[in-house]
């Protein structure tokens, strides 16, 4: 087994037992059951930017454990909508993630729009994929808060180099904040506007050849 695949492979989850998952509260299911109690966590859920699709989704229940459960999902912003809660909670309790990236996803959690942020499984698998390629430069179109561009950094070697494109100066700030905080600042060129402008100077710059797949 080569050193990447080795690396790789120790960063797979152990088989542990899923933990338990409490049953919705009678309170929650009495609150989606009322009249009208559906539509105002609708509303809040919109309002908090939640995806259409799991407020559509939860607004169509007339079940209280299958609404709590939708109610549940998009709380936590899960984008892999065919889990169980508790197979949720089991992958999530063991991914191998970074202690600075759990303290920019919980960060990120509180902002609007939060639900852009990749999940902690599937930045695993971008950081697994970077090990096992061997990769030295990567680009990432639209970084938002930077959690999937600091897994990936993080994965780089010390000389690796990574182009994140960001057009949202907010966002930039957040996810400036902790590539510094992890020590990766140095394996970033952040290009702060529209991607295709960022993409084409590269290309202007005879960077193309540079990448694996060029540009």
């Amino acid at each position: 087994m080569s050193s990447h695949l080795a690396a790789a492979a120790s960063a797979l989850p152990l088989p542990l037992p899923p933990p338990a998952v409490a049953a919705p509260s009678r309170a929650l299911r009495a609150l989606i059951l009322s009249r009208g109690g559906a539509a105002a966590v609708c509303s809040s859920l919109r309002r908090g930017g939640t995806p259409a699709c799991l407020v559509r989704r939860l607004c169509s229940h007339h079940s209280a454990a299958a609404a709590a459960t939708a109610l549940e999902e998009a709380r936590r912003g899960r984008k892999q909508l065919g889990m169980t809660p508790a197979l949720y909670d089991y992958l999530l309790a063991n991914v191998r993630e970074h202690p600075i990236l759990r303290e920019l996803r919980e960060e990120t959690a509180a902002m609007r729009g939060s639900q852009m942020q990749v999940s902690p499984a599937q930045a695993q698998l971008l950081s697994m994929l970077v090990q096992i390629l061997g990769a030295r430069r990567c680009i990432e179109v639209g970084v938002f808060t930077g959690y999937s561009s600091l897994a990936v950094a993080l994965a780089l070697p010390e000389s690796g180099h990574l182009v994140a494109c960001e057009r949202d100066d907010r966002c930039l700030e957040v996810a400036k904040k902790y590539y510094q905080r992890a020590g990766v600042a140095h394996k970033i060129d952040v290009k702060h506007a529209l991607a295709a402008d960022s993409l084409r100077s590269l290309l202007d710059c005879g960077e193309a050849s540079r990448y694996a797949d060029g540009l």
